[in-house]
């Protein structure tokens, strides 16, 4: 599905489980960083991002 998302980028979480962290307790402040950046302003990162867990 992501690569048919084109101009999109993928946040993905090392040793996460599902999808959707993005809110809930624990979220990495990495994907809350990159996804507030989108939501406020539109920004989006040069490539994916991958976040810690």
């Amino acid at each position: 599905m992501h690569r048919a998302l084109h101009g999109e980028r993928l946040v993905y979480v090392r040793g996460g489980r599902g999808h959707a962290v993005y809110a809930f307790p624990g979220a990495p402040a990495c994907v809350t960083r990159t996804v507030d950046a989108h939501l406020t302003d539109g920004h989006l990162p040069r490539t994916d991002v991958t976040c810690g867990n």
